[in-house]
C-alpha cells in the first residue's frame, strides 16, 4: 500500500508519515499544498490520499478532484475544527474516511486498512454529526456486514435512538418496551453488524447508510 500525505504543518506531516511507514505503508510524497498532493497521488496511483489541514483549495474540491481520476486513491480527511456543514460538504463528494486529527497512530493505520478493504470509516466523535448525511458506501463494504440488511424495523428504531445518545432505559421508554427488550435488540444488532459495542454499531450503521 502507498500514500500521499498533505498538511500545512511540517510536524504534523512528519508524524503521519512516520505512522504510515511504521505500518508498512510506503509514503510516496508529503506536501503542504492540497492541489499538489492530489496531482501526485493520482499520477503515482497511490492507494491513499491523506488530507489534513490545507489552505490552497477547499477540502471538498480536493476530494472531488481525486475521486474524478481514472484510478482514484482512497481519500481520508483528518479534521480539526468540526462543523456539520463542513462535514456535509466533504461527505457529499464521496470521501472514504472521516477521522479526527487527535487520533493515535494505530487508529490511523487501522482505519486505512479497513478502508482498503471497502469500508467507509468514521471517527466515533463525528457520528452524532453525521447521522443522515452518509448514504451507502461502495459495494465492497457490504461484505463486512452481510447481515446488515436483515435488521428489523424495531432494531432500526433502537439504532436511531442509540445515535441520539439515549440510554437503554430512555430507549425503552421511547419505544414502549422494557429495558430487557432493548438489551435483546442491541445484542441482535451487534451480531448482525458484526460489532461488539455501541460505538462500533453506530460507526458501522452510519457507514452502511442505515441511519440516513
Amino acid at each position: 500500500m502507498t500514500a500521499v500525505v498533505v498538511d500545512e504543518w511540517p510536524l504534523i506531516r512528519l508524524g503521519m508519515v512516520e505512522a504510515l511507514r511504521a505500518a508498512g505503508i510506503r509514503v510516496l510524497a508529503d506536501t503542504q499544498q492540497g492541489e499538489e498532493g492530489v496531482r501526485r497521488a493520482v499520477e503515482a496511483g497511490a492507494t491513499f490520499l491523506v488530507l489534513g489541514t490545507v489552505r490552497d483549495m477547499p477540502t471538498p474540491d480536493l476530494v472531488s478532484r481525486a475521486r474524478a481520476a481514472r484510478r482514484p486513491p482512497r481519500v481520508v480527511v483528518l479534521l480539526d475544527q468540526i462543523q456539520r456543514d463542513d462535514l456535509a460538504a466533504v461527505v457529499s463528494v464521496g470521501v472514504d474516511g472521516l477521522l479526527v486529527r487527535s487520533l493515535r497512530p494505530d487508529e490511523l493505520t487501522d482505519a486505512l486498512s479497513r478502508i482498503r478493504h471497502g469500508e467507509r470509516v468514521v471517527a466515533p466523535a463525528l457520528l452524532p454529526l453525521l447521522v443522515g448525511l452518509l448514504g451507502p458506501p461502495e459495494e465492497g463494504a457490504a461484505l463486512h456486514a452481510p447481515l446488515a440488511g436483515q435488521l428489523t424495523r424495531k432494531e432500526l428504531e433502537v439504532l436511531a435512538r442509540l445515535a441520539e445518545g439515549r440510554s437503554n432505559r430512555e430507549i425503552a421508554g421511547a419505544l414502549y418496551v422494557t429495558p430487557a427488550t432493548v438489551k435483546t435488540h442491541l445484542a441482535h444488532i451487534y451480531t448482525k453488524l458484526g460489532v461488539t459495542g455501541r460505538q462500533e454499531a453506530l460507526a458501522r450503521a452510519v457507514a452502511l447508510g442505515l441511519l440516513s
